[in-house]
């Protein structure tokens, strides 16, 4: 039940309007035009306006712009007949993200810096170099900048929100034990008080009260089941990547014939009884070398290639692998031990049990938290097309 706080990367992508530029062969070639702006072409202007805050129409055409862009990245598209509606999320964003900024002190501004900064840090590990992480950047028409300044702006929402909202939220070891022992969160607290009162109804009928009741223990199992862990291997690997590490540039067919022949190599090697923790750290090409080891546990739903884990858990303790091709490179894995499924111990989970609970209480405080920001500044809606269906409740922290 680990929580995330960005549950993916948020990615901006800007457009422009190309113009082709023809050149004469006979005349030297001139500078590129500069290309129009937003605002040039179409003008910009206000459609929200409040005390310290305003939105421009360019600012509200960019961040459509951004968030169709990260739908098509995930092969998803807006239908036309959503724009506005979707718009109009994106406004409230952007009116909300205004408003905590507001309400920033020195100590807000400090914390938003260090989850930022640890945020890009662990975009980058994510990928398989930093170069690489530009060049990702980059396919989508994206600068650093632009993927920084989102970051800057969730952390920014985050910090505020802690402080004024997250900090006031208290959980007790109750809650917490409440939730691994019987599966009871906010969901069930309110579900429970629902049926208290139909119960007391005397209009309400036995069919209702079942209803209600089978729709409680449901939720409490399927609580309880998210706190069961599956199944989990623990292996060690050597591997052998695909490509080249430094370009990233994929290996020629020559290239990996003689990457597949040098893990047939090590893999006898290690049947031959050779110390298989010693061929990892002479051999393997894992990034994560020096702090892993080679040594992964998971299960198999985890984020692992197919290949990897069919072949991880066909594998008895104590047995190596053939040599196993996937989308990275080639593996040669050895089983170190089984992990039965078991329910995960209370210590382990309880960190983790009292944020889901506290993020339970949020999501039931900031609407209303938001309607206060809005009415304190004294928002006010300029372009009716917007005006009545602008949503309540967006969580700038929340990716788009």
């Amino acid at each position: 039940m680990k929580m995330s706080r960005f549950n993916s990367t948020s990615l901006l992508i800007l457009s422009f309007l190309v113009y082709p530029l023809i050149l004469s062969a006979a005349e030297p070639a001139a500078a590129p035009a500069r290309r129009p702006t937003f605002a040039e072409l179409f003008g910009d202007d206000v459609i929200v306006r409040g005390k310290g805050i305003e939105v421009k129409r360019s600012q509200l055409e960019a961040a459509y712009v951004a968030y169709r862009a990260n739908l098509a990245a995930r092969s998803q598209q807006i239908p036309e007949d959503q724009r506005t509606a979707r718009e109009a999320q994106l406004l409230e964003r952007l009116v909300v993200t205004q408003l905590l900024a507001q309400r920033a002190t020195d100590e807000d501004r400090k914390m938003a810096k260090e989850l930022g900064d640890r945020f890009m840090d662990e975009s980058k590990k994510g990928a398989a170099s930093e170069e690489s992480f530009y060049r990702q950047l980059k396919a989508l028409g994206l600068t650093p900048e632009q993927f920084k300044k989102r970051v800057d702006e969730q952390s920014m929402a985050e910090a505020v929100i802690a402080r004024e909202v997250k900090a006031k939220i208290a959980v007790s070891e109750t809650d917490i034990k409440g939730f691994y022992d019987k599966g009871t969160d906010l969901v069930v607290t309110l579900l429970q008080a629902d049926l208290d009162k139909l119960v007391a109804d005397p209009k309400s009928t036995p069919s209702d009260v079942a209803r209600l009741k089978e729709r409680i223990e449901l939720k409490r199992k399927d609580n309880l089941t998210q706190l069961e862990q599956p199944e989990r291997v623990r292996v060690q690997h050597i591997f052998l990547a695909g490509r080249d590490l430094k370009s990233e540039r994929e290996l020629t067919a020559d290239q990996l014939k003689l990457k597949r022949q040098q893990a047939e190599k090590v893999r006898e090697r290690a049947l031959a009884g050779e110390d298989f923790a010693k061929l990892v750290n002479e051999n393997s090409e894992d990034r994560g070398l020096a702090e892993t080891k080679g040594i992964y546990t998971f299960g198999r739903n985890d984020r692992f290639s197919e290949e990897f884990k069919s072949a991880s858990f066909s594998l008895q303790p104590g047995k190596i692998s053939d040599v196993v091709a996937t989308p990275f490179g080639y593996h040669v894995i050895k089983l170190l031990e089984r992990l039965p499924a078991q329910k995960i111990e209370f210590e382990k989970a309880s960190k983790d049990l009292k944020e889901f609970l506290t993020q339970q209480q949020m999501q039931r405080t900031m609407p209303e938290y938001f309607a206060k920001l809005r009415k304190d500044a004294a928002v006010e809606i300029l372009d009716t097309k917007y005006q009545g269906i602008m949503p309540k409740d967006v969580d700038p922290t929340k990716p788009d």
